[in-house]
């Protein structure tokens, strides 16, 4: 099996219902634009999540993994 190195990159993403914080996984040096514009995945893999309502006031779900449908997302930036 073949391992493609990886950095995280802390993100805060927002879709028509959810505010969702946590890792996402990106190419070794690569940028977080880098990932977005590749038409490659559909699915984002986002690890350490949690996610809440929309206005963030309420925790929802801790999930150690999160799948992330490229459609879905209405906004995403990185957390420094």
């Amino acid at each position: 099996m073949v391992y493609t190195s990886k950095d995280c990159v802390q993100v805060v993403i927002a879709t028509s219902i959810y505010r969702i914080e946590g890792e996402m996984h990106v190419l070794a040096g690569s940028r977080l634009t880098d990932a977005l514009n590749s038409k490659a995945k559909d699915f984002f893999a986002i690890t350490d999540a949690k996610v809440f309502d929309l206005n963030g006031n309420e925790l929802l779900y801790e999930p150690s993994y999160l799948a992330v449908s490229r459609d879905a997302i209405a906004l995403i930036f990185p957390v420094d």
